[in-house]
């Protein structure tokens, strides 16, 4: 699944948002962040104090820049520093991605998106992400359930499929995975009951319905008149004393 959080300059992120993100997506985390004209790149964390330790020394000397954070489940490729994201497209310009392109060839040893990265946005002009027209191809070659996240070197981010993350206190997520979750097993499947999702609950059961033996249904005895107060005796319309009776030879 993995999951991108985009946060802009003097924004913060809290230990424990980041720390669900990594746990949810355990297979390799990484960060990148824009300042001075510079864009940096860390990224290969297995651990999460070693990468919130990274991550808050880089905000606090650069003044809380413009980041994006990638937190990895492998799909395709080892799980490893280098199918790690964000990845460099150039000097200037990196991105991170949620999901799965089908666009490229499947590699045992290489994620998708370091394909995606090698193949196409490496070959495109540097300025393409000032033209829609390429944004739209890209998201046409991504599918509509993949998310990128790119950040130049000047803290401009910009996303393709923006509108299936979601923003939250000043974030963007490419996912819900950011809050804590608990994964329900339910009739052989299993649920994510996370941010905005609810697991589905176990039906309560139904109350069995009184079954008829047929016929109209009579609450005083055809014969006597008293009460019937058994189901029996309603279906047969004759209290247990007439009924007695009535098969009497």
């Amino acid at each position: 699944m993995c999951i991108i959080a985009t946060k802009p300059k003097g924004v913060f992120i809290s230990k424990e948002i980041a720390k669900n993100c990594f746990e949810n997506n355990p297979d390799g985390a990484g960060f990148m962040f824009a300042s001075k004209g510079s864009l940096t790149i860390r990224k290969g964390f297995f651990d999460f104090d070693k990468f919130w330790s990274s991550y808050c020394q880089a905000m606090v000397k650069n003044d809380n820049p413009t980041a994006i954070l990638h937190f990895r489940i492998t799909t395709h490729g080892l799980t490893d520093k280098s199918n790690c994201h964000p990845f460099q497209v150039n000097n200037n310009l990196g991105f991170a991605h949620n999901g799965v392109i089908h666009f490229v060839d499947n590699d045992k040893t290489r994620s998708d998106t370091s394909m995606f990265n090698d193949t196409v946005l490496k070959l495109l002009p540097k300025d393409f992400l000032s033209n829609q027209g390429v944004i739209a191809l890209i998201e046409e070659a991504i599918s509509s359930n993949s998310k990128l996240a790119f950040l130049d070197n000047d803290g401009n981010y910009t996303m393709c499929n923006e509108h299936k993350g979601l923003w939250d206190n000043g974030i963007w997520y490419s996912n819900e995975t950011f809050e804590a979750c608990t994964v329900h097993y339910n009739y052989g499947s299993y649920y994510w009951g996370g941010h905005g999702l609810q697991a589905p609950t176990k039906p309560k059961k139904k109350k069995k319905k009184k079954k008829y033996l047929g016929g109209v249904i009579r609450y005083s005895c055809k014969q006597c008149k008293a009460n019937l107060s058994t189901l029996y005796e309603q279906n047969t319309g004759m209290c247990s004393t007439c009924d007695k009776e009535h098969y009497i030879i």
